[in-house]
């Protein structure tokens, strides 16, 4: 059912119990795990190596090694990437782009509080804007 899933990724820990339900799917459907990691898009006004652009890049690189990849395991059909860009926009973009079949993001409210209104305003972007089902994963602790 599904060929390709991006996972929008906030480091936080919504987003790495969203990636695990994420790398489930994926597995389940021998599907493509795009991990996108929007950086402050006024780093667009830096030359790409400007040194204080290519430090956030590098950090954002170990935080996604130390955090993420060991969630993957021996999963190889994941991708990360990072760049400086409007968070919403550019998942939505890079879903229509790689002809994603769903988009996952992890939300900050316990799934009995759940509501569209409590949806921030990048994951309530996503979900008007979205050219394929969105997956809200709560927090569950």
């Amino acid at each position: 059912m599904f060929n390709q899933i991006l996972m929008a990724l906030k480091f936080g820990a919504a987003s790495e119990f969203a990636l695990v339900k994420g790398i489930e799917l994926a597995r389940l459907h021998d599907a493509e795990l795009h991990i996108f990691h929007a950086l402050d898009f006024t780093l667009n006004e830096l030359e790409e190596n400007d040194p204080k652009r290519v430090k956030i890049v590098e950090d954002a690189h170990q935080q996604y090694d130390a955090k993420i990849k060991p969630l993957l395991g021996d999963f190889e059909k994941g991708y990360f990437v990072c760049l400086p860009a409007d968070p919403a926009m550019k998942t939505c973009k890079m879903a229509r782009d790689l002809n994603v079949d769903l988009i996952i993001l992890g939300c900050h409210q316990l799934p009995e509080k759940m509501c569209l209104g409590r949806v921030d305003y990048i994951g309530m972007t996503i979900l008007e804007k979205a050219p394929c089902p969105v997956l809200l994963v709560p927090l569950c602790e």
